[in-house]
């Protein structure tokens, strides 16, 4: 099953950014997202979310090549998944270094603003 994989404002103002500081952003990530597009749903689940049970937000561990951090300390790349529309957006990309975590709150924020 193919899925339509949507770039939110959000996540597109956090590529932008990332793109100018590692050069192998595109690069890091396409390999996930072929993944997504072909409906292989990686990385973690958040479950706690309360979401419709067709719904579901999963953040992912990506290695950042240009940097020898390995995947633990690479980028994290959050993403909601509408199974029965067959979407994934994409909500937003940080780096381990900059910030720890995106809070439940946050994540149910970006749904709300980008995703309804």
């Amino acid at each position: 099953m193919i899925y339509n994989i949507i770039y939110t404002p959000r996540f597109k103002k956090d590529l932008k950014f990332y793109r100018k500081r590692y050069r192998s952003t595109d690069q890091d990530i396409s390999e996930i997202l072929e993944e997504l597009e072909n409906g292989n749903l990686i990385g973690e689940d958040y479950d706690n979310l309360h979401l419709p049970e067709s719904e579901s937000v999963y953040k992912v561990k990506i290695a950042i090549k240009s940097i020898p951090v390995g995947i633990s300390g690479g980028y994290r790349l959050i993403y909601y998944v509408v199974k029965n529309e067959c979407e994934i957006y994409l909500l937003t990309l940080y780096y381990k270094g900059d910030r720890q975590n995106v809070s439940q709150v946050e994540i149910l924020n970006l749904i709300k603003q980008y995703c309804i």
